[in-house]
């Protein structure tokens, strides 16, 4: 797949979380070998916290009640959650505002390939 290709999917899976905020959705993907660095929060009634590779996507955390023992290809079904960030240098006068979504499962099942 080239890259333009691959970008134009990973904006579009962004987007759908974007404008499903609030809403439950189902999404497929793998648990991430390779964790990258992004803002989490502590979400008391799912306490573990999965770095989830969207299919053919980028990178999210989906946060469950139980640990995900799924190997390959997983589904996950949960609410969209937005957290954001407002970073305001006072010396300067740029603001670096920033988005990530995140999914509260209710469900996850494995998928076999």
């Amino acid at each position: 797949m080239s890259f333009r290709k691959r970008c134009k999917k990973m904006f579009s899976k962004r987007t759908y979380l974007e404008n499903n905020v609030g809403n439950i959705v189902k999404v497929k993907g793998r648990i991430s070998k390779v964790i990258w660095q992004h803002m989490t929060a502590l979400i008391n009634s799912h306490p573990h916290m999965n770095y989830f590779d969207l299919a053919d996507s980028y990178q999210i955390i989906v946060y469950t009640k139980d640990q995900i023992s799924c190997v390959d290809l997983i589904e996950i079904t949960g609410k969209v959650t937005k957290l954001e960030s407002d970073y305001q240098n006072p010396e300067v006068k740029i603001s670096d505002k920033f988005a990530e979504y995140h999914i509260i499962a209710d469900s996850w099942k494995c998928i076999e390939e």
